[in-house]
């Protein structure tokens, strides 16, 4: 196989970027566009010299097909990820993982059985700020508490189908890259605890603005706490993000982390590390055909959709969530 041969599934702006990316490239070429919109998806098929589908399943059934990029709505990767596993497709879809729990253990579980690359779009996997984090954390000692809080006016560039509980599901998951690097870094949850609200909530699931709160209980030991505040009186966005260890006190300030102790305050160097994009990850994998460190990943990226979807359910069910 001189180059990966890539159908994307969806015609939206993060569709146009994987494919802009691909087209610089050099071991893959976009050779099929997938999407219910036909006029996005015939133009973004007409720019890169693809063949147009107005459903996924079409493309799926080309054998000049050997991967796929999803990049649908949250409520829709598992399903596709599934039907392009079975057709013998590697997938890289967007996050999260799945919709579901079950949906995701089951479409790891195909990629692992079918011996095909699954790789979830979670920037920590090819970053070396999350490198060097995560060497920092190992040398301070144990969890005690991880804090996240982000309060924001935002209501993304689609509100209807971003602030669409059935769709997208609350804020805990669709900003599932926010409890992913936790998860990296800590290991999975044993519990879940979270509470929502959410103002001009109309039949159907839509809303206008947002408040969620978790807080999880590491199975290895240690607390983890998370607000999301969005679409709120607010002129700017703020964010804050701590990590309190036995050892020292970890803080992200202006997109740099700090290590605190007793005798000082010093900045985590980012780790010197030749680092693929994860585009070119996901390619080379597939043209060689070695998923061992995917499924490694996949699995966190599974352990984080526990922790979002279980707490879901412990907001709809008032009560902790056993993991």
């Amino acid at each position: 196989m001189n180059a990966l041969r890539v159908g994307i599934i969806g015609s939206g702006g993060m569709a146009r970027a994987h494919a802009n990316v691909l087209e610089n490239t050099a071991d893959a070429r976009v050779v099929a566009v997938a999407s219910r919109n036909a006029e996005t998806g015939q133009s973004l098929a007409d720019d890169h010299g693809a063949t147009f589908y107005p459903n996924s399943r079409d493309a799926m059934r080309r054998d000049d097909i050997d991967g796929v990029i999803i990049c649908t709505h949250n409520d829709s990767h598992g399903e596709i990820a599934q039907d392009a596993l079975t057709h013998g497709k590697h997938v890289l879809t967007e996050y999260p993982l799945a919709r579901s729990i079950q949906e995701g253990e089951d479409t790891l579980s195909l990629a692992a059985s079918e011996g095909l690359v699954l790789r979830v779009t979670h920037s920590e996997v090819t970053s070396a700020g999350h490198l060097a984090l995560r060497e920092a954390v190992a040398n301070s000692g144990d969890l005690m508490l991880y804090a996240f809080h982000r309060l924001t006016p935002g209501r993304g560039a689609r509100p209807e189908i971003l602030l669409n509980l059935p769709v997208s599901g609350p804020p805990a998951h669709f900003f599932i890259y926010h409890i992913y690097a936790a998860v990296d870094l800590f290991g999975p949850a044993e519990w879940v605890e979270a509470s929502a609200q959410y103002e001009g909530l109309r039949e159907g699931g839509r809303y206008d603005c947002f408040v969620n709160t978790m807080t999880v209980g590491f199975a290895r030991g240690g607390l983890g706490t998370w607000s999301w505040a969005g679409g709120v009186a607010t002129e700017n966005a703020d964010q804050h993000e701590r990590i309190v260890l036995t050892d020292a006190t970890l803080t992200r300030e202006g997109g740099r982390w700090l290590r605190s102790t007793g005798d000082g305050t010093e900045d985590i160097a980012t780790v010197d590390a030749d680092l693929p994009s994860k585009h070119d990850l996901w390619v080379r994998e597939a043209l060689s055909g070695d998923n061992d460190q995917a499924l490694v990943d996949g699995r966190v990226a599974l352990d984080a959709i526990r922790v979002s979807l279980s707490a879901e359910r412990a907001m709809n069910e008032g009560r902790r969530i056993e993991v």
